[in-house]
């Protein structure tokens, strides 16, 4: 086979009859790839004498004197917005990098149409951005935004949440899964096996939300793996997202009898819990939810929420920036994938 240095991904992904996403996590050593079919590309990648033309890159960047990224993440409609974390972070992170020559621009979806997702995604591609940092919510328009970003060698970062899409792909998230099982553990630990759990989600056009099925999943798995022979009353609740949350006559015979009562919140709309209990008159109920915004705070230090799960979203954002920019500048994808530890907080330690 005859070498040749201007040979790309999609020749090497042509040559073995294979899609440019199999290359890609091939070159970049990720799984889910066979043994055979990767023995065959790493085979061609030996014989074709391929070399990803790093000089050239660079310089292309450095032509700009910019590298630019693009930032496309949920409308932040209130002051106390989960998505103003992360992009405090990416800000945090681009004014250290500011010398280095790096510029952002933010894009807003919204969560109720997905459709704004894909115009958005539309404008991003149009204006030659070097990297996308974004969130896999929608999964449909994820995996559209994954088939163009290879096309045109754009690498995307994904923030908050990891799910399985049709090409290998980078996360800095928290697992979901296993937060709900620490969540199931922390309410077992003041509920016990005789009261009642709620699992509070929340509804977009999609149904529920990728991350609040993912946590709701561990928080059962906790209790089917260490209580098997125990019947423990385990209660789903789906809250429309652009609803108030309300408490329906079922609900309300649920929470009527003496048990004690666990709630668990998959998202960070915890401190909407506690006032509605109080107006049914709920007593001896807790609750574990998500995320330190100032309202989950307050209720927090009061009791009223018992735990908190931190899963770090400033620091998310900034990581993403500064993962981006190394991979951007020096080839190195080593900090694209992170798993952002399960954070317990209560109010001793808020």
């Amino acid at each position: 086979m005859d070498k040749s240095n201007n040979l790309g991904i999609k020749e090497i992904a042509k040559l073995a009859n294979v899609s440019i996403g199999t290359v890609d996590r091939v070159l970049h050593n990720r799984t889910g790839v066979s043994a055979a079919t990767r023995k065959k590309i790493q085979h061609i990648i030996k014989e074709t004498g391929y070399t990803k033309n790093i000089l050239a890159s660079r310089l292309k960047l450095a032509a700009r004197k910019k590298i630019k990224i693009a930032i496309l993440i949920p409308e932040i409609k209130n002051e106390w917005s989960y998505w103003k974390a992360p992009q405090k972070g990416i800000k945090k992170a681009v004014k250290e990098l500011k010398e280095q020559g790096i510029s952002i621009q933010f894009f807003h979806f919204n969560f109720l149409h997905p459709q704004s997702f894909s115009e958005k995604c539309g404008t991003i591609f149009s204006e030659a951005f070097d990297g996308i940092i974004t969130v896999s919510f929608l999964e449909k328009e994820s995996n559209d935004l994954l088939v163009k970003s290879i096309k045109q060698n754009i690498p995307v970062v994904f923030l908050d949440t990891e799910r399985p899409l049709k090409y290998s792909a980078n996360f800095i998230r928290q697992n979901s899964v296993n937060a709900g099982m620490v969540a199931g553990r922390l309410l077992h630990g003041l509920v016990g096996n005789d009261g009642q759990y709620f699992v509070v989600n929340i509804l977009n056009e999609d149904g529920i939300q990728i991350n609040n099925r993912q946590r709701e999943s561990g928080f059962r798995a906790f209790f089917n793996k260490n209580f098997k022979n125990k019947s423990i009353a385990i209660h789903t609740i789906n809250h429309p997202l652009e609803n108030d949350f309300e408490i329906t006559e079922a609900l309300k015979q649920l929470f009527s009898n003496e048990k004690t009562k666990g709630i668990f919140v998959t998202n960070a709309r915890s401190f909407l819990i506690p006032q509605i209990l109080k107006e049914n008159n709920i007593s001896d109920t807790f609750i574990v939810g998500f995320d330190l915004n100032r309202q989950n705070l307050a209720l927090l230090k009061t009791g009223q929420i018992s735990f908190l799960i931190n899963q770090k979203p400033e620091y998310q954002g900034y990581t993403a920036i500064k993962s981006l920019y190394k991979f951007l500048t020096e080839n190195d994808d080593s900090e694209l994938n992170v798993e952002i530890p399960v954070e317990i907080i209560v109010k001793e330690n808020a």
